[in-house]
C-alpha cells in the first residue's frame, strides 16, 4: 500500500523534461530515405501510364503537334491533382496513395485502349467507388473528374461521355459509403443504377440523340455490376493494402470482440481506463480532424498488452496487495514496459489491422517510467541506475491518432490517480496543461505530424469531456 502511494505521489509532481535520445537523426534519416522511395514508385506507375498513354496515340497515328499538346495539357492537369493532394492529403498513408494511382491508372489506361464504343458497358466507376470507400468521398471526386477529363483529351469524345459520367460518378462516391452495411447494398445499388439510367434519358432529350432501348438497360446492369465488383473486392484491398473498412471497424468497437472481452473479465480496470481514453481522444481527434473512428478503436485496445499481467497495474489492484511490493524496481519497469510489446503480439495474433497495431506500439513512446527509474535510484542498495532499462523502446508516434492517444493515456491515468477532493475541473484543467507541456518537452510528438497550435485544440478537447463529468452539481435538500 505503501508503493501504491508513492506511485500516486510520484505521477502528481514529478514532471520533468527527458533528453532526446541520440538515434533519432538516424530515425529520421530513414524514414527520409522511406519517403523518397516511395514517391519514385509513385513518379513511376504515373510516368509508365504516361507511355502507355503516348504509344496508343502513336499507334492511332495522332499527328506529332497533337500528341505534344495532349502531353503538356495531361502534365498541367496532374501537376495541379499533385499540388491538391499536396495541400489536403498529404498526411495519408503511402499505401493509399499506392492504391490509388495503381486503380486510376489502371482504369484510365483500360478505358483508352478499351475505345469509345465500349464506354456505357465498362465498369468505368469502380475507381471512385473504391477511392471514396477507401480514403475519402472529396479525393474520389476530385480523381473521378481528372480521370474523366484525361479520357476525353486522349480520344476526344463526344459530350454525352462527359454529361454522362461526370453527375454519375460524383453521385456513386457519395452514395457508396452507405453500402458498408449489407442491408443497404441492394439499396444503394439499385439508387445509383435508376439515376443512372433516368440521368441518361435526360441527357438524350437534350441533346435530340434517338433513344435505344437496350441502352438504359445495359447501363442500369452496368452500374449493378459495378457495385457488386467494388464490395465483393473490398476483403481483397483490405488483405493486400492493409485498408480498415467500414464493416472490419464496426467489428473491432463492439464490446463482444474477444480481446475486448478478455480485457472487461481479466482486467477490468483496464479496460474502464481504456474506454475512458478512447472517449478523450476521440473528441480530440474530432478537434483537430484527424480519423476519428481509428483513434476511437486505437484507444480501446492501446492496452491489451495489460493482460499478460493485470495484477501489476494499479487499475486493476482494487486496494490489494501490490506485487510491485515484492519485487526490485528494474523488474517492475520490465513488467511495465513490456505490456507494449505483448500489446502487439496480441493484436497480431486477433488480425487487428495494423494502423490499429502501430497505435498500440507507439502510445508510450519512448517515455521513462519515471517512478520506478527514481525508486531504483533512491532504494535498491545505493546502485545508480541508467535511464535505457528504464524507458520505453519505442517508437513516438508517428500519426495525429497515436499522438492523442498518448496524451489522453497520460492525462486519464493522472486524474484516475488524484484523491476523490482533489479530482475536480480546475485541478483537471491545470493537469492537462501540464501533460502537454511534459509531452512536448520530452520531444515525444516531435515524429508525429501534429502541430503546435493544434495542442490547446486538444486540451479544449479533453476539458469538455471531463466537464460533463465534474462539473458542479445542484445540491438538493434531503427530505427529512
Amino acid at each position: 500500500m505503501k508503493l501504491t502511494r508513492r506511485i500516486r505521489n510520484y505521477i502528481k509532481k514529478s514532471i520533468k523534461p527527458i533528453l532526446v535520445q541520440k538515434n533519432i537523426t538516424e530515425s529520421r534519416d530513414k524514414v527520409k530515405l522511406q519517403n523518397n522511395f516511395r514517391s519514385f514508385l509513385l513518379i513511376l506507375a504515373v510516368l509508365t501510364m504516361l507511355v502507355i498513354m503516348n504509344v496508343f496515340m502513336v499507334y492511332n497515328q495522332i499527328d506529332i503537334g497533337s500528341i505534344i499538346g495532349r502531353n503538356l495539357i495531361i502534365l498541367c492537369l496532374f501537376s495541379i491533382y499533385g499540388y491538391y493532394i499536396f495541400l489536403f492529403y498529404k498526411e495519408i498513408p503511402f499505401n493509399q496513395k499506392l492504391f490509388l494511382v495503381l486503380i486510376t491508372s489502371s482504369l484510365w489506361t483500360a478505358s483508352i485502349f478499351i475505345g469509345e464504343s465500349a464506354f456505357f458497358y465498362m465498369p468505368i466507376l469502380v475507381g471512385v467507388m473504391l477511392i471514396s470507400i477507401n480514403i475519402d468521398q472529396q479525393l474520389a471526386i476530385i480523381t473521378h473528374i481528372l480521370g474523366i477529363a484525361l479520357i476525353g483529351i486522349i480520344l476526344t469524345l463526344p459530350m454525352i461521355f462527359y454529361l454522362f459520367y461526370l453527375p454519375v460518378g460524383v453521385f456513386s462516391a457519395l452514395v457508396i459509403v452507405e453500402a458498408k452495411e449489407r442491408k443497404k447494398i441492394i439499396y444503394v445499388a439499385g439508387l445509383t443504377s435508376l439515376f443512372g439510367v433516368l440521368f441518361y434519358i435526360l441527357i438524350v432529350f437534350m441533346l435530340g440523340v434517338e433513344l435505344s432501348v437496350i441502352e438504359p438497360l445495359l447501363i442500369f446492369a452496368n452500374i449493378v455490376l459495378t457495385i457488386i465488383i467494388v464490395i465483393g473486392s473490398m476483403p481483397l484491398w483490405e488483405a493486400i493494402f492493409q485498408f480498415v473498412t467500414p464493416s472490419k471497424l464496426l467489428e473491432l468497437i463492439s464490446e463482444d470482440h474477444k480481446l475486448l472481452q478478455r480485457l472487461m473479465e481479466e482486467a477490468p480496470g483496464t479496460f474502464h481506463h481504456s474506454k475512458m481514453v478512447s472517449n478523450l481522444a476521440q473528441r480530440a481527434a474530432k478537434a483537430v480532424g484527424c480519423d476519428v473512428m481509428m483513434t476511437r478503436i486505437g484507444a480501446l485496445y492501446h492496452d491489451v498488452g495489460k493482460l499478460k499481467e493485470p495484477e501489476y497495474f494499479i487499475e486493476n489492484q482494487n486496494g490489494g496487495p501490490n506485487p510491485h511490493d515484492q519485487i526490485a524496481a528494474e523488474s517492475s519497469a520490465q513488467i511495465i514496459i513490456e505490456h507494449v510489446a505483448f500489446g502487439v503480439k496480441l493484436a497480431k495474433e486477433h488480425k487487428l489491422p495494423k494502423g490499429i497495431i502501430e497505435l498500440i506500439s507507439e502510445h508510450h513512446g519512448t517515455s521513462l517510467v519515471g517512478y520506478f527509474y527514481h525508486k531504483a535510484n533512491q532504494y535498491d542498495d545505493g546502485i545508480i541506475y541508467g535511464e535505457a532499462a528504464f524507458r520505453y523502446p519505442g517508437p513516438k508516434p508517428s500519426t495525429k491518432e497515436a499522438a492523442i492517444i498518448m496524451l489522453a493515456d497520460c492525462v486519464e491515468a493522472y486524474v484516475r490517480s488524484l484523491d476523490e477532493e482533489d479530482r475536480h475541473l480546475e485541478r483537471i484543467k491545470e493537469i492537462i496543461k501540464e501533460i502537454s507541456n511534459q509531452k512536448f518537452m520530452e520531444a515525444q510528438l516531435d515524429a508525429s505530424p501534429l502541430k503546435m497550435k493544434e495542442l490547446p485544440l486538444i486540451a479544449e478537447a479533453f476539458i469538455q469531456v471531463y466537464n460533463g463529468m465534474y462539473h458542479e452539481r445542484v445540491k438538493y435538500p434531503t427530505n427529512r
